[in-house]
């Protein structure tokens, strides 16, 4: 019965958090109270270095309360000096203690909220451990990977605690380590190769060739496509009726037992029947495919009521799922969460209708390629303001410049065999044209 509760418990804090209303209060984690339970530590940390791809403030996001106001959570000052000094406070820079510098690659810190039985924390840490060579130079002790999630009546003492633990984790990993097997196998890294951010690695949900079925307890579960719940789920569906929703469905799960029982899926972060990828929106499942270098859904419109987001009709309106923190904003919505002083994020839509080569062309913005898009379908392109136009490109001659509006999504189709084959359509059109290509 208690493993039962806290399977609920647990699936219950794993809703995706949502940017629709902003705040400029951010929640700060005090790392420095925290002790690092080491058994018998030998090393010291000499150095912090921050070389993550993205060395952003916010760490992630966390949704307080029953409302809908989205806050940063973030350490009082930079990562590189808030670990710095917790690691300076704990272990002595003595003749008996071997030097070492942490490279941090990885950080993390989301939370979300589960219905009065606590709040769902997640917290991840990425770093690898260097030694230094009497010339200078450094050879690698070993990387750490690793995140903690759990139910918290205290979330943000929670975060401080994971941190900690997840920083202890890495350090007696060290204690395993044969240091002159590691010295002779190289290579050897001078500090400024040690301070160049480290290239950003898709995460295997990107990659994999074959989805794991099951449910997804959290974020983190479908990130490393790796169910909490692994297990055989399939799905009822049920047509909406009217013309204005032909060909749109909504999901109901169900977990089949090695007995034959189906067991209804509630209150997770999604699911997987192996061949497609669901997300939790409400009370309801909807359909998550990745659209270029995005994930994106159709859900029902929202709007908010006293500060709770209302839900309601088919599914019509496209969200997006951040992979660094597991965030879901809509198209006009604000993914940083600080404030209207917050230059808005929108997303770029480029659709192909039906004829001509069924080929899939490439698509660029600014020179970088964003995806490839197929006849009758979309992709989609996320757009941070700059103040600039944008240049899209499908192939290698036809181009557009497009000048993106940030309070609501930008449309474009493509269509080869006329005058003009790239064209800004108006929103209500291509959102009509994009949700007919979703087919859900």
């Amino acid at each position: 019965m208690k493993y039962i509760f806290w399977c609920l418990a647990i699936l219950a804090s794993a809703l995706p958090l949502q940017a629709q209303v902003r705040s400029s209060l951010s929640i700060e984690i005090h790392l420095q109270a925290e002790p690092l339970l080491l058994t018998s530590p030998t090393i010291y940390v000499e150095q912090v270095l921050d070389a993550r791809p993205y060395q952003a403030q916010d760490l992630g996001f966390g949704r307080r309360g029953l409302g809908t106001v989205v806050r940063p959570i973030q350490l009082p000052q930079s990562a590189a000096a808030e670990l710095q000094s917790f690691l300076r406070n704990r272990l002595t820079a003595n003749a008996a203690a071997r030097p070492v510098v942490l490279r941090l690659t990885g950080l993390s810190a989301t939370e979300a909220d589960s219905k009065g039985t606590g709040t769902g924390v997640a917290d991840e840490l990425a770093a690898e451990y260097y030694a230094r060579r009497p010339d200078t130079t450094y050879f690698l002790l070993c990387r750490v990977e690793a995140n903690i999630t759990t139910l918290a009546t205290d979330p943000t003492r929670q975060h401080a605690a994971n941190l900690a633990e997840l920083l202890r984790r890495g350090l007696e990993q060290i204690e395993r380590v044969d240091w002159a097997a590691q010295q002779a196998a190289g290579p050897f890294y001078t500090t400024a190769q040690l301070r160049q951010p480290a290239a950003a690695v898709p995460y295997p949900i990107q990659t994999t060739a074959l989805l794991r079925p099951g449910v997804y307890r959290s974020f983190l579960e479908f990130r490393q496509n790796a169910p909490g719940q692994p297990g055989n789920v399939t799905v009822d569906a049920r047509n909406y009726y009217g013309s204005e929703w032909q060909g749109l469905r909504t999901v109901a799960p169900f977990l089949l037992t090695p007995e034959g029982t189906r067991m209804a899926v509630e209150d997770a972060w999604g699911f997987c029947d192996g061949q497609q990828i669901y997300i939790r929106q409400g009370k309801d499942y909807y359909l998550l495919e990745r659209r270029g270098p995005v994930f994106m859904f159709f859900a029902p419109s929202q709007r908010p009521n006293n500060n709770t987001l209302i839900y309601g009709g088919p599914p019509k309106a496209p969200f997006s799922l951040g992979l660094e923190y597991g965030l879901v904003t809509d198209y006009t919505g604000v993914a940083s969460g600080r404030g209207a002083e917050v230059p808005r994020p929108t997303h770029l839509m480029l659709y192909r209708r039906r004829g001509g080569s069924p080929t899939p062309l490439p698509v660029f913005l600014d020179g970088k390629p964003v995806g490839q898009l197929p006849a009758n379908d979309y992709l989609s392109v996320p757009l941070q303001y700059t103040g600039y136009p944008v240049r899209l490109c499908v192939g290698a001659e036809t181009c557009l410049e497009v000048r993106p509006s940030f309070s609501e999504a930008n449309y474009v189709e493509y269509q080869p065999a006329a005058a003009t084959p790239l064209q800004v359509v108006p929103v209500r059109e291509g959102a009509a044209q994009v949700t007919r290509m979703a087919g859900r």
